[in-house]
């Protein structure tokens, strides 16, 4: 059955009122009046909330998300996450039932203001391995603290004090640096689905999304530094990191990769291995400082260079 923003309102409102245990929300754009009635609608105060949103810097200058969600959730006793690729809206209560759909929690998602969106969710149950998903999808996000949030805050302050209208879409390079999270697990859509000259379309429009690119033929180390920041590249590197050879072979890297998707039902072992092919040719192609191949028989292996 399909809710619109109202009768999600009051079908999560009922739903919350009914928590034993824990509560786990993913909005990307929160908003403070939206998350006080979302307090208020939780009877216990021995409930376990955990409240993750996107935090990009274009969202808080653009006031679309409120930074006092960190301070009210600090006075709730809950826990606050960020991920900067949050775009999911999901409720789930008591890992027994979500809310998934459009809305955010905020006035204009949940019909608390005057004026709303037109909004569409639905109400389901879930299974074990939708709670799993979730749970490790929480865990990679990253834990605020009072530290990150005073620099962040700052930035927006400045951002919106400045005579100069400019348009900042990402944090200084100290506070991406702090947003980084260990890397454990990813989706489909973040690997590669090319090798350098592939002449498939759809992949290609694919690849140059996650790359943040328009077309292969750009300078090549702009490229180097994109890449470079793509998740499958720093989960590699931490895999790497993880072995005091600082070195993996083909095989148990397609191994780790296998199990690190969090698609359900995960790919054949044969795609995720094609999948391992377009990232070692992209590394070769991009002749990366960090890493270093070599090739004993059939097995290729590949290592960092440094720590």
């Amino acid at each position: 059955m399909l809710l619109d923003e109202r009768e999600v309102n009051v079908e999560i409102a009922q739903s919350l009122q009914d928590c034993e245990n824990a509560v786990i929300t993913l909005s990307a754009f929160i908003k403070h009046g939206a998350l006080k009635w979302f307090f208020e609608q939780i009877k216990s105060r021995d409930i376990n909330v955990t409240v993750i949103a996107r935090w990009q810097l274009g969202d808080l200058i653009a006031n679309v998300s409120d930074l006092s969600v960190y301070e009210e959730c600090k006075k709730y006793g809950w826990t606050f996450k960020v991920d900067q690729r949050l775009h999911a809206k999901l409720f789930l209560i008591d890992s027994s039932v979500a809310f998934v759909g459009s809305s955010n929690l905020t006035g204009a998602g949940f019909a608390l203001n005057k004026k709303s969106n037109f909004e569409l969710s639905t109400k389901v149950e879930v299974t074990d391995i939708d709670v799993k998903k979730v749970s490790k999808y929480v865990d990679s996000c990253k834990v605020m603290t009072d530290d990150l949030y005073s620099q962040m805050k700052k930035v927006v302050d400045n951002a919106k004090l400045s005579e100069k209208k400019v348009k900042l879409n990402k944090w200084p390079l100290e506070i991406q640096k702090l947003l980084e999270q260990r890397i454990d697990y990813l989706w489909i859509d973040e690997l590669l689905f090319t090798s350098p000259n592939s002449n498939n379309y759809d992949d290609i429009r694919h690849d140059l999304s996650l790359l943040e690119i328009d077309s292969f033929v750009v300078d090549k180390d702009l490229l180097r530094v994109n890449f470079t920041e793509l998740r499958v590249v720093k989960w590699l590197k931490g895999q790497l990191l993880e072995e005091e050879s600082k070195s993996l072979r083909f095989g148990a890297i397609s191994s780790r990769l296998h199990d690190a998707l969090l698609n359900d039902p995960k790919p054949y072992r044969k795609n995720v291995k094609d999948f391992q092919v377009n990232l070692f040719n992209w590394l070769k192609y991009l002749e990366l400082p960090d890493f270093e191949f070599s090739k004993y028989n059939v097995s290729e292996t590949i290592s960092l260079t440094n720590d």
